[in-house]
C-alpha cells in the first residue's frame, strides 16, 4: 500500500495558501490500496491520518472511497493553522476505533506507508485577514467567512474607516481620482499601475489657493498667479489651463521670440504672503513638463521668508535646480527660520543673464498639481482652485472581539512607506491596544533612531518586549510579525528573527489599528498591503517565513 497526494490536492493546496478569498478548502490525501477495501466506524470513529501543522497535531479523516481501492482522507484546517514550509504526515493510518477491511471482512494490515513529500502543502488560515492590494475586490476574511469588499467586512467586524474630507489616489489606469469623505483609497502606481495597498495619511493642508492653476486663457494668467519676466525681452504668451491625462489640474505657457535683453522668467502666486510657523518644515511639490520645443535651463523653486512685519529675513530661499523634460513630480523641503512668520514661493525658469541676447526661444512649459504643505515630505495631492484645502486623517480600526486569542496570538502586517526623514516621528504600520498607548503591541519605524524597523509590546506603560532590526529602505516592502503568549514572545521583520522573551505580562488588546501605532498616533503616510491575525502563538520558524 502507498499513499500519495492526488491531483486534486495541488488545487486545494493553492486554495489554502491563498486563503484571503475564502476559508481553506479541505486538503485531500488519496490512499491507493492493493485491493478494494471497506471502511467502517464513521462518523464517530473514522480512520484517520495524523497531520502535523507547525507542531500541532491535526487529522485527515477518512471521507470517501469505501468499496474501492482508493480511499480519500481529508484534513480540514482549523482557524489559526499556519505552516508555510509544508505539513507532515505520520504513518501508520490510525484506525481510531474504526476498521479497514477487504471485501470479505478481513482486516488489512499493516497500515504503514512511506510518508510522501508534503513540503508543498502550505496552510495559511488566519482568523482575520485583510489584503488591500486588490482594490475594492473581495480580499477579506473573518473566521473563515469571506467578504466581497472592505465595507461589508467592516460591518461584520464592527470596524470603521473614516476620513472627514475628500482625498485623492491613483486608480488602476494611473489616473488621479477623488475619494469621497470616509471612502478608503486603494492606491496604484501611476506609471506601472501596480497596486500599492490602502493609503493611510495624516492631516495635511495645501496652502496654495490655486494649485490646479485654473483660469489661464490666452494672455490671461491663472487665477492668483503671475507669469512674467523681470528684465524685458521675450514675453510669455498663449496661456491655458486644463486637466492632464493623469487627472492633475495644470496651467501652461509658451515662450516664442528672440531675446533683446538678459531675462529672468518667473512664475509665482500673486496672492498675499502665506502665514507660517517658525522653525517648521514645509514641502513644495509639483509636476513640471516640457510639452513643446527645447528648454535647456531647468527649473528652481524658491521660498522667501518674512517676519511678522513683512521684512525679508537674511536666511531666505533656494532649492536645487531640476531638469524640465517629460512630466516629473518634484518635491523640495526646507525649514523656516526662527523668526519667520510668512513666506512666498516662486519658480525660476531662466536665471539672470540667460539666455544670451539674440537667442531664439520657442518652448511650452506645463506646471500641474502644485502643493505647499507643512511637513518634511509630500503627501497625496490636495486640489485647490480658490482657497487652501485640508485633507483629514485616514483612520481604520477594528474591535478585536470574536477573532483573537485569550492573551495569545500573532499579528502580521505588510506595508510600504514612500518617505521618512521626519526625525521626530514614528510612522505606525499596525497596532493592537486597549485604546491607550499604555497597553499594546505595534509595528513602526523608529525614524529618530536611524529608521530602524521596530516590533514591540507595552504593558502598563512600559515596553516589556522590543525587537529592533536594520534600517528600513524607503519604498521597499516591509513585512513584520509578532507572536505573543504568557510563556513566550518573539518577532520577525523581513525574515530576521528576534530573540524570544519568556514569561511576559500580556496586555488586554481590544482594538486593531491599521496604518497607525499604539493609541492611534503617528499615521503611516504610506500603504498597508496586508494585515493578518492568528489566535495562536505561531512558532519562530513560521514567524520568519511569514516575513520573508
Amino acid at each position: 500500500m502507498k499513499i500519495k497526494a492526488s491531483a486534486l490536492l495541488t488545487f486545494l493546496f493553492l486554495t489554502a495558501a491563498y486563503e484571503v478569498k475564502a476559508a481553506p478548502a479541505n486538503v485531500d490525501f488519496t490512499v491507493t490500496m492493493s485491493e478494494a477495501a471497506n471502511v467502517t466506524g464513521c462518523p464517530a470513529n473514522c480512520p484517520r491520518i495524523a497531520v502535523t501543522v507547525d507542531g500541532q497535531t491535526r487529522y485527515a479523516e477518512y471521507s470517501a472511497g469505501t468499496g474501492s481501492s482508493s480511499l480519500t482522507f481529508s484534513y480540514a484546517p482549523t482557524i489559526g493553522d499556519l505552516d508555510l514550509d509544508g505539513v507532515t504526515l505520520t504513518s501508520p493510518i490510525d484506525l481510531n476505533g474504526g476498521t479497514i477491511t477487504d471485501l470479505n471482512g478481513n482486516s488489512i494490515t499493516p497500515l504503514t506507508y512511506t510518508v510522501p513529500d508534503t513540503s508543498g502543502i502550505k496552510i495559511d488560515y488566519p482568523s482575520l485577514s485583510m489584503d488591500f492590494t486588490n482594490g475594492t475586490g473581495g480580499r477579506y476574511t473573518l473566521n473563515g467567512t469571506a467578504y466581497n469588499d472592505l465595507s461589508s467586512f467592516l460591518t461584520a467586524t464592527g470596524g470603521t474607516y473614516t476620513r472627514a474630507s475628500v482625498g485623492t489616489y491613483f486608480d488602476s489606469t494611473g489616473t488621479l481620482q477623488t475619494a469621497a469623505a470616509n471612502q478608503p483609497r486603494f492606491d496604484y502606481d501611476p506609471v506601472t499601475h501596480a497596486p500599492k495597498g490602502i493609503l493611510i495619511e495624516e492631516q495635511r493642508t495645501n496652502l496654495l489657493t490655486n494649485g490646479q492653476g485654473a483660469g489661464a486663457s490666452g494672455v490671461t494668467n491663472p487665477s492668483g498667479w503671475n507669469i512674467d519676466q523681470a528684465f524685458g525681452g521675450i514675453q510669455p504668451s498663449l496661456k491655458n489651463s486644463g486637466i492632464d491625462s493623469q487627472g492633475y489640474g495644470y496651467f501652461e505657457f509658451t515662450i516664442n521670440g528672440t531675446t533683446t535683453l538678459p531675462n529672468r522668467l518667473l512664475v509665482n502666486p500673486a496672492s498675499a504672503r502665506i502665514n507660517i510657523l517658525a522653525n517648521t518644515p514645509y514641502t513644495l511639490s509639483y509636476n513640471v513638463e516640457l510639452t513643446n520645443g527645447i528648454y535647456p535651463y531647468g527649473i528652481q523653486a524658491s521660498i522667501a521668508w518674512y517676519d511678522a512685519s513683512n521684512n525679508v529675513l537674511s536666511s531666505n530661499y533656494g532649492y536645487a535646480r531640476h531638469t524640465v523634460g517629460s512630466k516629473i513630480r518634484q518635491s523640495d523641503t526646507v525649514t523656516s527660520p526662527a523668526s519667520a512668520a510668512k513666506m512666498r514661493i516662486w519658480f525660476d525658469f531662466i536665471d539672470y543673464g540667460a539666455p544670451n541676447i539674440g537667442s531664439n526661444e520657442n518652448f511650452t512649459i506645463r506646471l500641474s498639481g502644485i502643493q505647499l504643505e507643512q511637513g518634511r515630505f509630500p503627501t497625496s495631492y490636495i486640489p485647490t482652485t480658490s482657497s487652501a484645502v485640508t485633507r483629514q486623517t485616514d483612520t481604520l480600526t477594528i474591535p478585536t472581539s470574536g477573532w483573537t486569542g485569550s492573551f495569545i496570538g500573532t499579528l502580521m502586517a505588510q506595508s510600504v512607506i514612500p518617505y521618512l526623514g521626519a526625525s521626530t516621528r514614528y510612522p505606525g504600520i499596525a497596532a493592537m491596544d486597549d485604546g491607550s498607548i499604555s497597553n499594546a503591541i505595534h509595528f513602526l519605524i523608529g525614524d529618530p533612531g536611524g529608521d530602524e524597523k521596530a516590533a514591540s509590546m507595552h504593558y502598563g506603560g512600559i515596553s516589556n518586549y522590543s525587537f529592533l532590526s536594520n534600517a528600513y529602505i524607503v519604498g521597499n516592502i516591509l513585512k513584520q510579525c509578532l507572536a505573543y503568549s504568557g510563556t513566550s514572545t518573539n518577532a520577525a521583520q523581513d525574515g530576521v528573527l528576534g530573540t524570544s522573551a519568556e514569561a511576559l505580562s500580556i496586555p488586554n488588546l481590544t482594538t486593531l489599528r491599521v496604518g497607525n501605532r499604539r493609541g492611534g498616533v503617528d499615521p503611516l503616510n504610506g500603504w498597508v498591503q496586508t494585515t493578518k491575525y492568528y489566535p495562536f502563538r505561531v512558532s519562530d520558524a513560521q514567524l520568519q517565513l511569514l516575513t520573508q
